[in-house]
C-alpha cells in the first residue's frame, strides 16, 4: 500500500490563508516589512506638510487651557483670537510707580479704551500723553500679545508750596525749583511754605526758589526742624533768605551766603535756651561773630549767649552778608 505524506499547515496570525512552505512564510515577512516601510514614508511626509487640521485643533485647544491656568482670561481669549485669525485687543493695564497719582487717572490719562486693537496701540505715544500729566516726571509702557498694557510711570515729589497768587493759588515745588502743579490741602499742612517777591510761573524752573528748597531740606543736618516758611527777599534786599521755624517767634535772617555757619549759630543759640532769644521779634545771623535780636530789650551781661559766632546782643553791627 503507498503510504501518502501530509504537508504541515501552519496559520499565520491576522491571515486568513496558510503557508504552505518556509519559502511562503519568507515572502509573507518581506511584504509586511515593505508595507511598514511604506507607512513611515508617508507618515514624515504629512509631518513636513503641517498636520492635519483636526491634529491642529486640537493642540490649539490644549495650548489655551494651559495659558489660561497661567494667565488668566485675557491669556485665553488672545489665543483664541490668534487661532481664529482676529487681531489681539486691550484685555487690562498694569501700572507700577504710582503712589500719588489715582490708577484710573493714569490709565483714563492713556486715552485708551477696553477691547481697542492691541497692534493700534503705540507705546510712546502713550509714555508722551502719561508725560504731559503735571504729577507724571516720565513714564515706560510695554504691550504684551497677552492683551496687557504695562505702565511704569515716576511721579514728581512735592518738596514746597509757592503762593503764585491770582487764580492759580498755591503751587507744588520741586527740588528743581519749578512750581508744576496746583497744591492740595495735604501739601499746605505739611510742606514748607515759600513767599516771594518775584513772579512765579508755573512749569518753569527759578533758581531762588531751587536754593531755597535746598536750605530748607538741609535744617535737620544741624537738629532743625523744617521751616514752616522761607522768605526770599528781593535782589535788592540784603536780607536774602530768611526762615520761620515751628515753636520759635522771632524770624530768622540768614542772608545769602556762609548758610553753614549760620545755621549752626543757629542751632548753638536756640540749644541755650536764652529767653531773650525765643522772645524776640527777629533773629539777624548775618553779622560777624554775633547775632543780633530786634525787638526785644537788651540782653543783660549775665544773659549773653555763646553761640560760637560771638554772642546774641542788640547790636547796630554791619552785616557780613
Amino acid at each position: 500500500m503507498t503510504q501518502r505524506r501530509w504537508s504541515e499547515h501552519r496559520v499565520i496570525p491576522g491571515r486568513g490563508r496558510p503557508a504552505t512552505s518556509a519559502r511562503d512564510r519568507n515572502a509573507t515577512r518581506r511584504q509586511q516589512r515593505a508595507r511598514s516601510h511604506l507607512e513611515q514614508i508617508r507618515g514624515r511626509r504629512r509631518t513636513s506638510d503641517g498636520p492635519p487640521p483636526r491634529i491642529l485643533l486640537g493642540a490649539a485647544a490644549v495650548v489655551s487651557l494651559l495659558l489660561g491656568a497661567s494667565f488668566g482670561g485675557s491669556m485665553v481669549a488672545a489665543a483664541q483670537s490668534w487661532i481664529g485669525g482676529q487681531p489681539a485687543r486691550l484685555e487690562a493695564v498694569s501700572i507700577r510707580g504710582a503712589q500719588r497719582v489715582p490708577l484710573e487717572a493714569i490709565a483714563a490719562a492713556t486715552g485708551l479704551k477696553p477691547g481697542a486693537p492691541l497692534n493700534e496701540i503705540d507705546p510712546r505715544s502713550i509714555e508722551r500723553k502719561l508725560s504731559e500729566h503735571p504729577w507724571i516726571s516720565d513714564a515706560k509702557a510695554l504691550r504684551l500679545p497677552t492683551g496687557r498694557l504695562l505702565i511704569s510711570v515716576n511721579e514728581r515729589v512735592a518738596r514746597a508750596v509757592v503762593a503764585a497768587g491770582g487764580e492759580a493759588g498755591s503751587l507744588a515745588v520741586d527740588a528743581t525749583g519749578t512750581p508744576f502743579a496746583a497744591a492740595e490741602s495735604s501739601d499746605l499742612a505739611t510742606l514748607p511754605r515759600l513767599t516771594t517777591t518775584d513772579a512765579v510761573l508755573k512749569d518753569e524752573a527759578d533758581e531762588t526758589l531751587a536754593l531755597a528748597v535746598e536750605l530748607a531740606y538741609r535744617l535737620p543736618e544741624f537738629d532743625l526742624p523744617l521751616p514752616l516758611e522761607l522768605f526770599i527777599a528781593a535782589p535788592s534786599d540784603p536780607t536774602g533768605y530768611s526762615l520761620q521755624l515751628p515753636d520759635l517767634k522771632p524770624r530768622v535772617v540768614l542772608g545769602r551766603s556762609d548758610f553753614d555757619a549760620r545755621l549752626s549759630a543757629l542751632a548753638r543759640l536756640l540749644a541755650a535756651g536764652v529767653p531773650e532769644v525765643t522772645g524776640s521779634d527777629s533773629l539777624d545771623l548775618r553779622f560777624a561773630d554775633q547775632a543780633v535780636l530786634r525787638g526785644a530789650p537788651s540782653l543783660p551781661r549775665s544773659a549773653q549767649a555763646a553761640a560760637g559766632r560771638g554772642r546774641a546782643t542788640s547790636s547796630n553791627a554791619r552785616p557780613a552778608g
